[in-house]
C-alpha cells in the first residue's frame, strides 16, 4: 500500500472515529462535558471523567525513522479470549502495513516481572516501538520511561497506567464504562437493591478504573448496597467458582455487576444452577460472543460496553504513524460499537465459539475462530 493511500486511509478512519464518538447513545454532551442520564426521575446527572490527554498532540519527529520496523508486543499474556482476540487484531494491524511492520511477541503470562524483563529483552532487540498491554497500572512506569528515553515510543493499549511518560494511549474509556455499568444497575433496580462486583485482575488499569467507576455512583444512592466485590482473572470457570459460595450466604442478590462478559458467563451459570436468575434484575458485561450470545438467547436486562479487541489492530497502525514522524493524540480513542438489547443478535454469532470478541471486521484468515 502506499503512503498516500495509507494516508487517505487514517483520514478516512479519523472521520469514522468521530462518527462513532458522536453517535454513542448512551451519552449527552453538555457545557460541562460528558454526562450519562439519570437513572431515576429526579436523581442527579453522573459527569463522566473527561480523558485527560484527548486533545494533547505529541510531536514524533524524533522517532522518525525508515522502514521497515520492528514493533514489540509486550504483551500481558495470551491467558483469556481478549488477549488472544487482541493479538489475533495485532497481527492483522502488522499485515495491513503491508511488509512495513517485523513483529515480535512476548507473553508476560500475567506475571509483573515477566513484563519489566520482557520489555528489557526488546530493547536489546532494538525494537523501534513497543506496544505494551500493562500487567499493572504502576509497575511498568519505569520501562515505559526506560524505552522512551532510549528513543523508542510506547503505545499503551487497552489498560491504563498510573504514569503518563508514554507516547500514545489507545484508550477504550475503562472509566467511562465502570458509570455506565453503575448507572445502568442504578435504573434497573429504581435505586434499591443489592449489588455484587466482578472485576477482573486486581491490580491492572482496567479493573480498578471499572470497579472504582461503579462504586463511585453506587456512593451516590443511599438504597443500593455493594454486597461484596470479587475478582475473577477474566476468566468463566474462576467466576463461577467464586459466585456459589456468593450464592450461598447472600439469599438477596439483584444485580451482577461484571466488568467482563466473558467471565460474567461463569457467574451466570453459577446463577442458573441456584435457580436465582429471576431474581437478578440487571446485568453488565461487554462484546464477548459468550455474553452476547448469552443475552441474545435469554433477553435476560443487561448493558454492553464494548472492550474493542480492535485496540491491537490499531496498535499497529498508530505506531507506524509515530516512526514516520507525524503527530498523534496523546490518547487515541478506539472506535466502539454501540451494542444494546435491541440489537445484539447482529452482534453475537451463535455458531462461533464463546472465545471469539466482536471483531470489527478482522478478516477470516486472522481471527482463530473464524467459520469461513
Amino acid at each position: 500500500m502506499t503512503r498516500h493511500l495509507r494516508g487517505s486511509w487514517r483520514r478516512q478512519s479519523l472521520v469514522a472515529l468521530l462518527a462513532v464518538g458522536m453517535c454513542s447513545l448512551l451519552f449527552t454532551l453538555g457545557p460541562a462535558g460528558l454526562t450519562s442520564a439519570a437513572p431515576n426521575g429526579g436523581s442527579p446527572k453522573i459527569t463522566l471523567p473527561k480523558e485527560p490527554f484527548l486533545h494533547v498532540m505529541v510531536t514524533t519527529k524524533k522517532f522518525k525513522k525508515k522502514p521497515p520496523y520492528t514493533i514489540g508486543f509486550a504483551d500481558a499474556g495470551l491467558t483469556n479470549s481478549f488477549l488472544t482476540m487482541e493479538y489475533a487484531e495485532f497481527k492483522w494491524g502488522v499485515g495491513a502495513e503491508h511488509g512495513l511492520v517485523k513483529p515480535i511477541l512476548t507473553n508476560a503470562d500475567g506475571t509483573v516481572t515477566k513484563q519489566i524483563g520482557d520489555i528489557d529483552t526488546l530493547l536489546t532487540q532494538h525494537v523501534d516501538a513497543i506496544i505494551l498491554n500493562a500487567t499493572n497500572t504502576s509497575a511498568l512506569c519505569p520501562s515505559i520511561a526506560k524505552a522512551e528515553s532510549q528513543g523508542v515510543p510506547v503505545f499503551v493499549v487497552e489498560r491504563a497506567v498510573k504514569c503518563s511518560n508514554y507516547t500514545q494511549f489507545l484508550n477504550d474509556r475503562d472509566d467511562q464504562d465502570g458509570y455506565l455499568q453503575g448507572e445502568f444497575v442504578v435504573h434497573k433496580l429504581h435505586g434499591r437493591g443489592n449489588v455484587v462486583i466482578i472485576g477482573g485482575h486486581q491490580g491492572n488499569g482496567a479493573t480498578e478504573q471499572e470497579v472504582d467507576a461503579a462504586k463511585a455512583v453506587y456512593s451516590k444512592y443511599p438504597g443500593i448496597h455493594v454486597l461484596t466485590t470479587i475478582f475473577a482473572t477474566y476468566t468463566p470457570a474462576k467466576c463461577e467458582e467464586e459466585m456459589r459460595p456468593i450464592l450461598a450466604r447472600y439469599s438477596q442478590i439483584t444485580a451482577i455487576n461484571s466488568i467482563s462478559g466473558n467471565q460474567g458467563i461463569g457467574c451466570y451459570n453459577a446463577v442458573k444452577q441456584a435457580g436465582r436468575i429471576s431474581q437478578i434484575k440487571a446485568w453488565t458485561g461487554d462484546d464477548a460472543n459468550a455474553w452476547l450470545k448469552v443475552v441474545a438467547q435469554t433477553h435476560i436486562p443487561s448493558v454492553f460496553t464494548p472492550i474493542p479487541v480492535k485496540v491491537g489492530y490499531y496498535a499497529v497502525l498508530q505506531a507506524v504513524q509515530v516512526l514516520e514522524g507525524k503527530p498523534v493524540h496523546k490518547d487515541f480513542l478506539v472506535p466502539k460499537a454501540t451494542i444494546t438489547s435491541q440489537n445484539v443478535k447482529k452482534f453475537a454469532r451463535l455458531n462461533y465459539p464463546t472465545g471469539w470478541w466482536y471483531s470489527g471486521g478482522m478478516p477470516c484468515k486472522y481471527t482463530p475462530y473464524c467459520k469461513g
